[in-house]
């Protein structure tokens, strides 16, 4: 009578599948760990040809400097009107600014200090392929306007010329008078007077007031710079409305409301550059910080910081302050790069701590060659992978440095593992022939560091579906790098350990490989006091009910006040924060701030083609909305303008389309670009050819019109306002041309960065987490440790998003970066762990969770020690990115291991799940059987043999 077939539970299924699966990836690392100890030497050369092989991709190696290609989404709008801006204007500026504070600055001889600094930054110079560069030859040119006050030498005929003298020019204009004495003068003889408008260097200084005459200003008094700050609303040289009262801090007011004093003043120039005619990678800095420059002119700001420098030196009576165009990139490439001396102390201290984890206190234990090697690796797999990025064309960044640390901590880790599991080699497998010792310890710690490595890889490679290119960029060289590193160390550093363990069985000395003892060294314990104190302290403390009662109830209240803090976790990111403290550059920032707290942000609203004429109801619209908002500070449009210059002078209204034809709008246009009244927007437009005076204008290809953002007190503001404004701009309905229109600000290049920053963090974590259940659950395919491990991965993260709140840290691009990392190093701990726990036999669940962290408990503990080790050196890094990777980590490492040491031990002890397979299967561990005269290795009970 046939016997009936059982069927199976899933339960029974799964179970099955799951002993299959661990059994088919340990036989996969058995047989390697054999193969490899049978040729080191073999295997040695192998992975160095294929090093070398894969250094032909540094041919390609790319560094990155475009900060638009590192730190703006390529599909935010910011980047494309960039690029608009750049294909349309091409000339964008750079700023040098001097801030100047004393008791009084508004004295004469403050004032005669400025006039010498004048002069010497008007006469710094510097030669470029034999050509002499001044500042006027690199400066920001505007249009001169008053040209009817202008003599032969370009000097205002009205200028000041003695110290009691009011000139009518200076009074302050009513923004409504736009009429034009001008159109007296008929078109012929006007635009033969004025072909073209003369330029001057476009600078904000008080001494323009006085035209910078050096003998008017040495003679002038107290009274007269009060009186003439106080009266002058247009700048007496260029003709240009402008208040001069903006460039002083910290004023005091008489009972009129005009100022009788202040204590700084800051003079700004304005140097022009040709965006469009240079290569950013070729004049950008390492960490793509750097604006387009052009070499002569990153060379002056070189020379202009050198002088200022020795200025501020020589000075008693006042401070100096100062910026040039350049001194972000400098400072904060310095900044980034002047840490990286950090990495050969990185490197001696994680030598140290090896050896101090490896070695045992006899000449045969000392491992410095085991030491050596594993941090080798790190660096074979870093070269490698910025290799084989390289090939793939994927470019360096600025945040890449940091690489090295991270890797260093993360790789060592396996090198923990695989001693560990060597030293918990049964007695009988111990008996072994060494390749199959060697073998056994492979597999006892494949599975294990394939968990953590292939769980690393997915979270960083999740990390790189960013749209920020930076952060994309470096979670694949990160990923990478930890894929090599797996591959390094179950390769090279197995192949270098079989070798350490021949030199120690052939009794040689650890130091002086060359040397053989003559008499037998014996070997030290497998347990160190370390490992017996911890022994204990599991025994007596966590595995006690009192014990698991007081790390779940800490676990769960940690938990909730990490939950707590995480609901004032902010989003926001300062610049600033990439300038260390003890910087001139940071000390300028600072007394800006303090000085000027209500300085807004340029901004500019941006048209391409269209017919003006016919929207010009429309563009009026928009210019009147931005005024009226809150956010607003200052409107500075040609549309008003040239609306009420035509009003005033020609009577006729441009918001009634059908009372102006185009060729009269365009003859208008002319002839207001030509009038001291519109002059200063010709900056403001091109045309499809060269504007002409007495000619209509051509047709507009792109205007421009100026605003300023206000001051903001972080995202939750300065985020709705940008949307609203181009919302204002873009909603407009242009149904003419090309329809372009946008608003743009240098400063959007940060805020579209924080707009998404959070989206990102949070999608980011959550797609990485859920990658990390999938991963654990094919490669242990336990269903109830996966859940734990996901547990304590989450628990870890959720303390550590809480703890960066109580720490003041935000949420920015550098902390999105160190949460990916994150991710993947807490899986570390708690994978170990459970696969271990799974692997274990024993009577109790208790009796398994104690084997559990006293065979591999120790070396997750040292790999813990590692990675705070090779990152505790970021603490003393004076870079915002050092110091912020230093914290997120620190954070993991602190409850990544309470999570994974303590947590989850306890909680296995009371509701594991049953191991792989029973105790009577683990103990019928492989031998070596003699077939037809050969050396054979069995691996297991069903006899399938290797080849020796």
């Amino acid at each position: 009578m046939p016997v009936k077939k059982q069927i199976k539970s899933p339960q029974q299924l799964w179970e099955d599948i799951s002993s299959s699966f661990v059994h088919f990836v340990e036989r996969i690392f058995f047989t390697l760990g054999v193969v490899i100890a049978r040729r080191p030497w073999t295997t040695i050369i192998l992975t160095w040809l294929f090093l070398l092989i894969s250094c032909i991709g540094l041919l390609r190696f790319n560094i990155e400097k475009n900060p638009m290609k590192l730190w703006v989404p390529p599909d935010s709008d910011f980047y494309h009107d960039t690029h608009w801006y750049i294909d349309n204007f091409g000339t964008g500026f750079r700023l040098q600014k001097i801030i100047i504070t004393a008791d009084n600055v508004l004295e004469p001889k403050v004032l005669s200090t400025i006039n010498n600094i004048t002069k010497e930054v008007n006469s710094l110079q510097v030669e470029v392929k034999d050509k002499t560069y001044f500042l006027k030859d690199l400066c920001y040119e505007v249009p001169v306007v008053n040209f009817l006050n202008l003599n032969e030498n370009g000097r205002s005929v009205n200028a000041v010329s003695d110290n009691n003298s009011t000139n009518e020019n200076e009074k302050k204009k009513s923004d409504s008078d736009f009429s034009d004495p001008t159109l007296w003068i008929g078109d012929d003889f006007y635009c033969g007077f004025l072909d073209t408008f003369q330029m001057k260097c476009l600078q904000y200084n008080i001494l323009d007031i006085w035209d910078e005459n050096s003998d008017t200003i040495m003679g002038l008094t107290k009274r007269d710079i009060v009186s003439k700050v106080n009266t002058v609303k247009t700048n007496p040289i260029t003709g240009h409305p402008f208040d001069y009262t903006k460039l002083l801090g910290g004023v005091k007011r008489d009972e009129t409301g005009d100022i009788v004093s202040a204590n700084s003043i800051i003079l700004t120039w304005y140097t022009q550059v040709d965006m469009s005619s240079i290569d950013i990678n070729e004049v950008g800095n390492l960490i793509g910080t750097e604006d387009w420059v052009s070499i002569p002119l990153g060379l002056w700001e070189a020379k202009f910081l050198d002088l200022m420098k020795s200025l501020s030196h020589n000075t008693s009576d006042f401070k100096m302050y100062y910026e040039a165009g350049r001194s972000f990139a400098d400072i904060s490439g310095e900044a980034m790069f002047h840490e990286l001396d950090k990495l050969f102390l990185g490197i001696i201290l994680m030598f140290i701590y090896i050896q101090f984890a490896l070695s045992r206190c006899n000449w045969l234990e000392i491992r410095l060659t085991l030491g050596s090697v594993g941090l080798l690796c790190v660096g074979m797999a870093y070269i490698t992978a910025v290799s084989w990025c390289s090939t793939m064309g994927i470019p360096f960044g600025p945040v890449h440095s940091s690489l090295p640390f991270l890797l260093m901590g993360l790789g060592v880790d396996d090198m923990f593992v695989m001693n560990a599991c060597w030293r918990n080699l049964s007695p009988a497998e111990s008996k072994k022939s060494l390749p199959v010792k060697i073998g056994l310890m492979l597999e006892h710690a494949g599975v294990s560091i394939v968990i953590t490595s292939f769980t690393d890889i997915v979270a960083l490679l999740i990390g790189a579906i960013t749209i920020l290119p930076s952060l994309k960029s470096f979670c694949i060289y990160a990923a990478i790098g930890v894929f090599f590193i797996f591959c390094y160390s179950v390769t090279f550093y197995v192949a270098v350990f079989t070798l350490d363990i021949m030199r120690i069985e052939s009794n040689r000395n650890g130091i002086l490989f060359c040397y053989k003892h003559s008499s037998e060294i014996p070997i030290a314990e497998d347990k160190t006091i370390f490992q017996k104190l911890l022994s204990k302290f599991y025994k007596s403390v966590v595995f006690t009910i009192p014990g698991r009662t007081i790390i779940i109830i800490s676990t769960l209240v940690m938990t909730g006040f990490s939950i707590e803090s995480i609901m004032h976790l902010e989003q926001r990111f300062d610049p600033k924060w990439f300038i260390p403290d003890d910087t001139y550059f940071k000390n300028f920032l600072d007394i800006h701030e303090y000085y000027y707290p209500e300085e807004g942000y340029p901004a500019m609203v941006f048209l391409g083609k269209m017919d003006y004429q016919y929207e010009f109801t429309k563009l009026y619209g928009i210019a009147e909305q931005l005024k009226n908002q809150t956010y607003v500070d200052d409107v500075t449009d040609w549309v008003e303008s040239f609306h009420g210059y035509v009003l005033k002078n020609y009577g006729r209204d441009l918001k009634n389309t059908s009372s102006v034809t185009n060729d009269e709008f365009h003859a208008f246009l002319t002839r207001f670009l030509f009038s001291p009244i519109g002059g200063r927007f010709q900056l403001n437009f091109k045309f499809s050819s060269p504007i002409k005076c007495g000619s209509p204008a051509p047709n507009i290809t792109a205007s421009s019109m100026a605003f300023k953002f206000g001051r903001f007190h972080g995202p939750s503001e300065y985020i709705p306002a940008m949307n609203h404004a181009k919302s204002i701009v873009k909603s407009t309905p242009i149904t003419t041309g090309d329809g372009y229109r946008s608003v743009w600000s240098k400063v959007f290049a940060n805020w579209v960065t924080d707009e998404v920053i959070s989206e990102e963090v949070e999608r980011n974590i959550e797609l990485a987490l859920l990658c990390v259940m999938v991963c654990t659950v094919i490669l242990i395919t336990n269903l109830q440790m996966c859940l734990w491990i996901f547990i304590c991965v989450l628990l870890t993260i959720v303390n550590v998003l809480g703890w960066m709140q109580k720490w003041g840290m935000t949420v920015d691009i550098v902390c999105c970066i160190g949460l990916e990392l994150a991710i993947g190093l807490c899986v570390d701990y708690a994978a170990h762990i459970g696969h271990t726990f799974l692997t274990t036999t024993g009577e109790s669940r208790t009796d398994r969770a104690f084997k559990t962290v006293t065979s591999i408990g120790t070396a997750v503990l040292l790999g813990g020690g590692s990675t705070f080790l090779s990152l505790s050196i970021l603490s003393m890094s004076k870079s915002y990115t050092f110091q912020s990777f230093f914290k997120i980590f620190l954070l993991v490492i602190v409850f990544g291991l309470f999570n994974g040491l303590m947590f989850l031990p306890a909680v296995l002890s009371l509701i594991g799940p049953a191991a792989y397979r029973k105790k009577e299967e683990v103990e019928k561990i492989p031998e070596t059987i003699e077939l037809n005269g050969k050396h054979q290795i069995a691996v297991d009970t069903d006899k399938q043999i290797y080849d020796d």
